[in-house]
């Protein structure tokens, strides 16, 4: 069966193969106070990856850019609940149940276990410290609100890495990649927020 086009999109922007859009597209804003450096960014970069693996919601949204753009916003609620809004259309994923909304009707169409599991944990979750390189890059900020922004390299990443910016509460805000598929290069920004926001709802259709 054709893989659908929000699957599709999602596959291809958890595939690793991203990072993010130009400069002028994703400068920060101007933000009151800074968040100070860590005295071990590597600690740093992995507590912010196990605390965001523990959020019971969040907001995230996508901009890749490649060939072509594509932008996409996705809400989470634990333990299991996604919600996709790309150009098609919401649609959500419970468990490992995609449906399909088009045209007034809803299909449910069997997605593959654990398709979305990597959202709730920017880093792989068994990555040991002495796997990872994280290079301070200094205080910046997202949305108008401090963060502290590093580069980090693991195996499992794109060759060249990935920025990551973490707020004042530890928790990752931004994160940019780049890499190849099939010879074409991506860029990808994921921007999160709504943290724990209890208004979050996904419900079924």
């Amino acid at each position: 069966m054709r893989l659908l086009p929000a699957l599709a999109v999602l596959s291809l922007l958890l595939s690793g193969c991203a990072r993010a859009p130009d400069p002028a597209a994703t400068a920060p804003t101007p933000a009151q106070g800074s968040v100070p450096a860590a005295v071990d960014p590597v600690q740093a970069v992995l507590g912010a990856s196990q605390r965001f693996g523990q959020l019971r919601s969040f907001h995230a949204s996508l901009r890749m850019q490649g060939p072509r753009t594509v932008e996409a916003t996705m809400d989470f609620v634990a333990p299991d609940r996604y919600r996709l809004v790309t150009d098609d259309g919401p649609q959500l994923i419970i468990g490992d149940t995609f449906f399909l909304q088009r045209a007034g009707e809803v299909r449910q169409v069997p997605v593959p276990p654990g398709l979305l599991a990597q959202w709730r944990n920017p880093l792989p979750p068994d990555l040991a410290p002495a796997q990872l390189q994280v290079e301070d890059l200094g205080s910046d900020a997202i949305g108008g609100q401090p963060a502290h922004k590093y580069g980090v390299r693991h195996a499992s990443a794109a060759p060249d890495g990935m920025l990551y910016w973490i707020n004042a509460q530890g928790l990752p805000v931004q994160i940019e990649r780049e890499g190849q598929t099939k010879g074409e290069t991506f860029r990808i920004t994921l921007r999160f927020s709504r943290f724990d926001d209890p208004a979050l709802r996904i419900d079924l259709p």
